[in-house]
């Protein structure tokens, strides 16, 4: 846990430093705050040999960010959850469970944070889904399918949280995509094709009323070696994707009016080792990648013109794959005297 200096973007670890997450023998692969920063939430993997994995569940102190477990302090998900998402309401939570091809569903107590399993409790996916997305307008979600190379779609129902297969169900992606973002706008959908042969990010269109995804004429772009995160600024004009096996992010404009992203200059910028996923901060100043490998994070500051500046790393704990950032702090101000 850290706090964000809102002049350089730099972390300084909150007190206590860390927080422990649900006991298991995989760890844990993804988190997720609540718009407001009032909850965060974190998938525990668990393999489906026997017990179901879970969910652990923070309340997120206003002031010093530190976290603090709920009441009960873990729920139930389905089978190794690699994916959470929560709603832009702050509502609704929704976990990927690769190992049983579902979308767990989930209602947010909205005084405790605490989660409670929609009826029924989780809806169809396609195989082996690694990430679950829901879009900015708070209507639609996506599931990305490593293992059958698509995207289900999903309409939301705005008063339960469930989770109906739109029409069609899924929509073609390249090999093994990892996730799906969608831009502020709510316009563009990208997905990143970890283990394509050309390295490539799908890039699709959003239907603002039904939210099936359409591929772009350019239905893909090249990124660096083995995508597997992206970003886009709050603007919406810029994109940004991880390469996971050359220690880059690759950087991109993107065409406002066909969603298309073209490279920029310069078009790369270095990382920590085998980074994975890319965060950037509500105010659109900073970026920060994980970096598994190096057990740290890697801070940028966003240029006017889309591109990184490297601005430092911060430690973290081992194998680190998930940030999530609720908003940036001001350090203290010494006036100056009469």
């Amino acid at each position: 846990m850290y706090t964000v200096d809102s002049c350089t973007g730099y972390l300084t670890p909150t007190t206590p430093s860390a927080v422990g997450a649900g006991a298991n023998a995989f760890g844990s692969e993804q988190m997720v705050v609540d718009s407001a920063g009032r909850f965060a939430y974190v998938a525990n993997l668990m393999s489906n040999a026997a017990d179901e994995a879970t969910i652990s569940m923070y309340t997120i102190n206003s002031s010093t960010g530190v976290l603090t477990p709920t009441t009960p302090a873990t729920v139930p998900t389905g089978y190794f959850p690699q994916g959470i998402a929560i709603d832009p309401s702050g509502k609704f939570v929704y976990t990927a469970n690769s190992d049983d091809n579902t979308v767990s569903m989930f209602t947010v107590d909205p005084g405790t944070g605490v989660l409670t399993p929609t009826t029924p409790a989780a809806v169809a996916a396609g195989w082996s889904p690694l990430s679950v997305t829901v879009d900015p307008s708070g209507k639609f979600a996506y599931a990305a399918n490593q293992d059958d190379g698509t995207v289900s779609m999903y309409t939301i129902n705005s008063t339960t949280g469930i989770l109906t297969p739109m029409t069609p169900a899924a929509v073609p992606t390249g090999e093994s995509p990892f996730g799906v973002t969608v831009d502020p706008s709510g316009k563009f959908a990208y997905v990143p094709n970890a283990y394509s042969v050309n390295n490539t990010v799908s890039q699709y269109a959003v239907d603002s009323a039904t939210g099936v995804l359409t591929p772009n004429t350019t239905s893909e772009v090249t990124a660096g070696n083995s995508p597997t995160s992206v970003a886009v600024d709050p603007s919406s004009k810029f994109a940004y994707v991880v390469n996971r096996m050359d220690d880059t992010v690759s950087m991109f404009t993107i065409d406002s009016s066909t969603g298309n992203l073209t490279p920029n200059t310069p078009a790369t910028i270095a990382t920590g080792g085998q980074p994975w996923r890319i965060t950037i901060d509500p105010s659109g100043k900073f970026a920060y990648v994980t970096n598994q490998n190096s057990a740290s994070v890697s801070i940028y500051t966003l240029n006017s013109d889309g591109t990184l500046t490297a601005a430092g790393t911060a430690s973290t704990g081992s194998d680190p794959v998930s940030l999530a950032v609720t908003g940036t702090s001001h350090p203290p101000v010494t006036m100056p005297g009469p």
